[in-house]
């Protein structure tokens, strides 16, 4: 029995050890943002932001943006009114959001955060969508990776700032705010602030690089605060569907004819 405490305690420090030559850096108070968040409210504010305020003019290439007006028009929004968030969308159909709208998409759903040495996971709520940071000497080598709505994403500490550059993402060509090809890298940076209402803010920023979508760099920022008692719902559904629709309406369009195509011409479900 002593030697299997003993070979256990052993087998303790070597794993120890491994850690600390991996470089893992230890979860401060300062960087500890684990927890569930939601939208950040001024003081007097609404819970939600109304509608109506023009997405950003972003700086697309030729092609990037014939390709974003093709989806505008495949979905409707180049017929909605101006400002509003009108058209069909990936996430009215069950649809993981993937980098970066499940960073900016905010409404009424909270995200959680779970901050380990090792990793951070980030898990939205619409759609349980699920996100995994790697920190150094962990993850998934290069050659393995494979594109992913999400893409993959790698971490490091600057401070107490959290740095997060992301690559490897599929065509983001349905992303409402900001569209990526697959040659996208994002860099985000996480950080804590005190709130003498709120006790924290998580502020957030990004940068998206994208040859072939935009001619220079485009940003987005936005805050969290903590949910009180929050927690996050099960929230799920499937994607297969959602890119049926879109090939029937292409179809109509390469076709001369009027986009008619619904949910209920491509799932049985709708019948």
């Amino acid at each position: 029995m002593r030697l299997s405490v003993m070979a256990l305690a052993a087998g303790m420090v070597l794993s120890t050890a491994a850690l600390a030559q991996a470089g893992d850096e230890p979860i401060t108070p300062e960087r500890d943002f684990s927890g569930v968040w939601t939208t950040y409210v001024e003081p007097g504010a609404p819970p939600f932001s109304p509608r109506g305020a023009a997405p950003p003019k972003l700086p697309f290439t030729p092609e990037g943006e014939r390709r974003h007006e093709e989806y505008r028009h495949l979905t409707g929004e180049d017929t909605a009114a101006p400002g509003s968030l009108g058209g069909d969308n990936p996430g009215a159909h069950c649809v993981p959001y993937g980098m970066p709208t499940m960073m900016q998409s905010a409404g009424g759903y909270p995200i959680e955060f779970i901050l380990r040495p090792e990793q951070l996971t980030m898990i939205y709520e619409v759609e349980s969508e699920t996100r995994r940071v790697y920190m150094p000497g962990h993850g998934v080598v290069p050659e393995k990776r494979l594109p992913v709505r999400q893409g993959y994403s790698e971490g490091h500490w600057e401070g107490n700032t959290l740095v997060v550059t992301t690559t490897d993402m599929s065509d983001g060509l349905d992303q409402r705010t900001h569209p990526h090809s697959e040659e996208a890298r994002i860099v985000e940076r996480f950080h804590l602030v005190p709130d003498a209402r709120v006790g924290k803010i998580l502020e957030y920023e990004m940068t998206m690089t994208d040859p072939v979508y935009y001619t220079e760099p485009v940003h987005f920022t936005r805050r969290w605060m903590p949910l009180k008692d929050g927690h996050i719902m099960a929230y799920n559904c499937t994607e297969e569907a959602w890119l049926r629709l879109l090939d029937a309406r292409r179809k109509q369009m390469q076709a001369g004819q009027p986009i008619t195509a619904s949910m209920k011409d491509v799932i049985d479900v709708y019948n």
